[in-house]
């Protein structure tokens, strides 16, 4: 069970019965309410759970991260010019956990983490943006 105090507005979820994607709305400390991002699946059954979203190389493609072309040791964003965007990028480990890590790809730094919501909040605490999906996960 995920608790209210690693949650942040605009975390992304989903749904463990129908699939549909959730963004955290509202947060109290009774209670977490989303929004259902894809309409076609409302209303949700009387039994629908939020799960956190395993974090995947696909998913950080689709937040506008791409792999390190030289090493492939790390993950990055970069600019037209194929300069780095971010003072940090990800490392991804055998055991599927994440890192956040020198932008020299040197060091990991920090708590390694699984979900999406983790990294959106990880990358806002960094940048102060949003981080934003190209496309549905």
């Amino acid at each position: 069970m995920i608790k209210a105090n690693e949650l942040c507005i605009g975390n992304l979820f989903v749904d463990a019965t129908t699939g549909a994607l959730l963004r955290v709305a509202f947060i109290t400390e009774a209670d977490v309410d989303y929004y259902i991002i894809n309409q076609s699946k409302v209303p949700l059954p009387i039994d629908w759970r939020a799960e956190p979203i395993p974090l995947t190389p696909q998913i950080l493609e689709k937040c506008g991260f791409e792999k390190d072309k030289v090493t492939g040791d790390y993950w990055d964003m970069v600019d037209e010019y194929g300069c780095s965007k971010l003072n940090f990028v990800i490392f991804h480990y055998e055991d599927g956990t994440f890192s956040i890590g020198s932008s020299l790809g040197e060091y990991s730094i920090g708590k390694r983490f699984m979900y999406l919501h983790q990294l959106q909040n990880l990358y806002f605490a960094l940048t102060g943006e949003e981080l934003t999906l190209k496309e549905k996960v």
